[in-house]
């Protein structure tokens, strides 16, 4: 049964949790079909209009719609647009032929009328897109960013640290588009329903009240965290693991993430400002840094209060 209002303040239970998800917060299946076709349309267009030496081997869709996280009304895509491994063994290739690859790439896409608001970004082309839900022909924005990248094939990851270890700031940032395949693997690995509900619930909760909100990915590593320091319930009520997190982010300052599976402590820097979450598969990047946590923190005190966490237990139970 649908809810009457779309208003997260109308929520007051887990039913009504679980419904409001279903209802207003995550995709379907035909519209992931449809979406699916619309990146595919645009990966088609780069690899057949983008000649010679700058022709992708791959392009790789991640971002939210490839992770299993999207939600309704507006979703990020990031397609990386693996360069020929026979043209482009290293960064520093990348780096020099960077302007004119992006150049191409906008090119490629600017004479396109399905594909709006064509930027050339500092290392990357952005766009909009739209999905059309099936039935309803409700419009869903997509955002799309095409990162160029160099295609390490079967490389050991950690080979890839040791060379961004030694290269600088600007260079290392290059290197990020890369290790996309290892971050999404990361995402969808032995992530249950119940996991990605919380995850689109919170992503959605913090659109709807933070202004001009900068990306959810350092929200979605923090979900994954606090699982994971709870062994990793299958299971568990959604309004006790959502009080929970934003316990956590009402709190920032005690905010430290790091993840080990990709990398080890040599790797990690230190002089991260608090709150970090870094990057699972990228032990130099700070995804916290990207946040406006000011403006979540004020959010998330005021969400306790509200009665779907008041009664709720901070917990993965």
């Amino acid at each position: 049964m649908a809810m009457a209002s779309g208003s997260i303040d109308a929520i007051r239970n887990e039913r009504d949790l679980e419904v409001f998800i279903t209802d207003h917060v995550q995709t379907d299946d035909a519209y992931r079909s449809v979406c699916k076709g619309v990146i595919k349309n645009v990966s088609d267009i780069l690899k057949n209009n983008i000649k010679g030496k700058y022709r992708p081997d791959e392009v790789l869709k991640t971002g939210s719609t490839a992770k299993g996280t999207a939600i309704k009304g507006k979703s990020d895509v990031d397609l990386v647009f693996f360069l020929s491994r026979t043209e482009y063994q290293s960064i520093d290739q990348l780096y020099d032929d960077l302007p004119t690859i992006l150049s191409d790439i906008s090119k490629a896409l600017v004479m396109k009328p399905q594909f709006k608001n064509v930027r050339v970004q500092r290392r990357a082309v952005s766009f909009q897109t739209d999905c059309r839900e099936p039935g309803t022909g409700h419009a869903h924005v997509i955002d799309v960013d095409i990162l160029p990248a160099v295609n390490f094939g079967d490389v050991d990851i950690r080979i890839i640290h040791s060379e961004m270890k030694e290269a600088s700031a600007e260079k290392r940032n290059l290197y990020t588009p890369s290790l996309t395949k290892w971050q999404r693997d990361f995402i969808k690995k032995d992530r249950t329903e119940q996991v990605k509900k919380l995850i689109r619930f919170v992503k959605f909760w913090k659109n709807v009240n933070v202004q001009h909100s900068p990306s959810s990915f350092a929200l979605e590593l923090l979900v994954i965290y606090l699982w994971n320091q709870k062994d990793d319930p299958t299971q568990f009520q959604l309004t006790n693991a959502l009080k929970k997190v934003i316990e956590t982010i009402a709190d920032p300052k005690k905010i430290r993430v790091e993840f080990f599976e990709y990398y080890s402590e040599e790797f990690l820097e230190r002089d991260h400002s608090i709150p970090y979450i870094i990057d699972p598969v990228n032990p130099y990047s700070n995804e916290a840094a990207k946040c406006r946590w000011k403006d979540i923190r004020r959010e998330a005190n005021k969400f306790l209060q509200k009665p779907l966490l008041r009664s709720a237990t901070s917990e993965f139970v």
